[in-house]
This record gives structure tokens, sequence and C-alpha cells, in this order.
């Protein structure tokens, strides 16, 4: 999550940086959470159009957050993290930042982003 004007992640000082990765992975409190209400509002939306989302999480680098899709059947998984996504462009919309699906979207010593798959 960025924010608007600057393009630089939610929570983080503009064109500065926030103190080190650790304390914001799964994380509580102003000083470590970051866009919690966008997440919880995006988990919502998605249980509401019927998608199977089984969890979300803030991450290790500040303003980071990740959702968990599933479990899903064949194809469905792909249908599902695909409305995911135009829900969460919307959510992001309506609360004035700015997502992006970069897998590295910040350069350095900060975790990058994956859409990472488990299945069995």
């Amino acid at each position: 999550l960025l924010q608007t004007n600057v393009k630089w992640p939610l929570g983080w000082p503009v064109g500065g940086y926030p103190g080190p990765q650790g304390p914001y992975y799964c994380g509580a409190g102003a000083d470590k959470s970051f866009g919690r209400d966008i997440s919880d509002a995006h988990y919502k939306a998605c249980l509401y159009a019927g998608i199977n989302i089984s969890g979300t999480n803030g991450e290790v680098m500040p303003g980071q957050w990740e959702y968990q899709v599933g479990p899903s059947v064949g194809i469905e998984a792909g249908d599902h993290i695909w409305c995911s996504r135009y829900i969460l462009e919307r959510i992001t919309e309506q609360a004035g930042v700015v997502l992006t699906l970069d897998p590295k979207p910040i350069e350095g010593d900060w975790n990058g982003a994956g859409c990472h798959t488990n299945y069995s």
C-alpha cells in the first residue's frame, strides 16, 4: 500500500525509512500496523462476494499486507485470486491509497512480496 501523493509505503515517513523490519509482522498498534482498516474492508468484501478468503496478516515490511485465498478446488483458485485483486483495487481507491503488486516495491534490504501458492 502506497501513499497516494508520494508513492511511498503507507506508514513510512515521506522520503525516509521506518525502524527495522520485524515488529510489524502480525503487529498490532498504531505504530506497527499501517493499513489494517483496508485489509479488514477487503476481507469482508471478499467474503460478501463469495470468495473463499481464509485469512489476512500484516507482513514484515511496514505497510505490506498479505491475504490467503482458499482452500479452493481446481481453477476456482485462479478465479478467486483474480476477483480478490479487483476488489482490493476498489477498496484502496475508496481509502485513497495506491495498491502495488510489485514484488519488490522498495529497493534495499526490505522484504519483497510474492504471490506464493500452497497446494496439497
